[in-house]
């Protein structure tokens, strides 16, 4: 049996000129989802229809050749199926089957807990695994989703009951989106930043209702309302203005209650699109695989997996993958 994939700037099948989260330019890769360091102007790009319209609302006219969950199709020797991945609307991870039999799951970004506003992780087993393993340290165990939307609530309750401007910060596409559901759906009133909203805009074409939506401008009373916001924004003028205020900023991250520092908020919550440290593991207890490649976390944490009795490598440049 001969090598799977190639890893350098992506993952290419070898079998075949196609590519997985390339971050050069090539003729045919397949994207796992919507967020700027995905994405790139490829020939033809392969991506659910969610993800499709988060590429051409950055790229503009770029040509994506969608592919719905769970169906696959056929790239020379390989089977390749987009499943959900939990992460943001349209995210997939991504499953391939070569002709003899091998199988490869390409994890991309993942969720194990469900939100509110991506399609909900489903896996298959699979031979090889290769998975991003962000919040791979012990100390990355997150609240419950219950919890989180409870905290996250409290906090504009008490701004607002105070009269304060509650002001929620989060990354313009996925994390400012489940925010804004969670709100809306236990009854507040959004006015949210327009890039924001220009993501916000695809949701909804996808069916996820935020109640009662507006803009946010400088000059509009925004009062009773919570204001969402993307974390460039703490810097801008007519933000500073908006008094007395009281910030919140979602990240896994806000694990480390010193986060707030850096980010330069009032509160920091870990209400994180990544699988934490317990869910990574889970995660490969769903995949059952042979091999496992880690990426974008702990550089030692393939060590951590073999000290489980797992055959983990972790993922560098110019580096084949076997099944063996």
């Amino acid at each position: 049996m001969g090598n799977m994939f190639t890893f350098d700037k992506g993952i290419r099948l070898d079998a075949h000129p196609i590519w997985i989260d390339a971050s050069n330019v090539v003729q045919q890769c397949c994207v796992s989802h919507g967020h700027a360091d995905h994405i790139r102007r490829h020939k033809l790009t392969y991506a659910t229809p969610a993800t499709a319209a988060f590429i051409r609302r950055r790229l503009g006219d770029v040509t994506v050749r969608e592919i719905p969950f769970d169906q696959s199709f056929q790239i020379g020797p390989y089977s390749i199926t987009f499943l959900p991945a939990g992460h943001i609307l349209g995210s997939a991870q991504v499953y391939v089957e070569h002709e003899d039999g091998t199988t490869l799951l390409y994890s991309g970004d993942f969720k194990l807990e469900t939100g509110r506003t991506a399609e909900p992780l489903r896996v298959r087993q699979a031979d090889i695994l290769i998975m991003e393993c962000t919040f791979g340290y012990p100390k990355y165990r997150f609240p419950g989703r219950d919890e989180l939307e409870k905290r996250l609530c409290q906090f504009v309750e008490q701004a607002l009951s105070q009269g304060q401007y509650p002001l929620v910060y989060g990354y313009a596409l996925g994390k400012a989106q489940e925010a804004m559901k969670i709100l809306a759906d236990h009854g507040f009133e959004l006015a949210v930043h327009g890039s924001v909203l220009h993501m916000a805009e695809v949701y909804q074409r996808h069916g996820v209702d935020f109640g009662n939506i507006t803009r946010f401008r400088k000059n509009d009373d925004h009062r009773n309302k919570v204001i969402i916001l993307p974390p460039q924004a703490r810097h801008l003028k007519m933000i500073r203005a908006l008094r007395p205020s009281r910030s919140i900023f979602l990240s896994g991250w806000g694990v480390d209650s010193a986060v707030r520092f850096r980010y330069g908020v009032d509160e920091v919550l870990p209400l994180s699109d990544h699988a934490d440290f317990d869910g990574l593991l889970r995660y490969i207890d769903m995949v059952q695989p042979k091999t496992i490649y880690t990426t974008h976390g702990p550089k030692d944490y393939y060590l951590f997996l073999r000290s489980l009795g797992y055959n983990a490598h972790p993922l560098k440049p110019s580096q084949q993958g076997e099944l063996f």
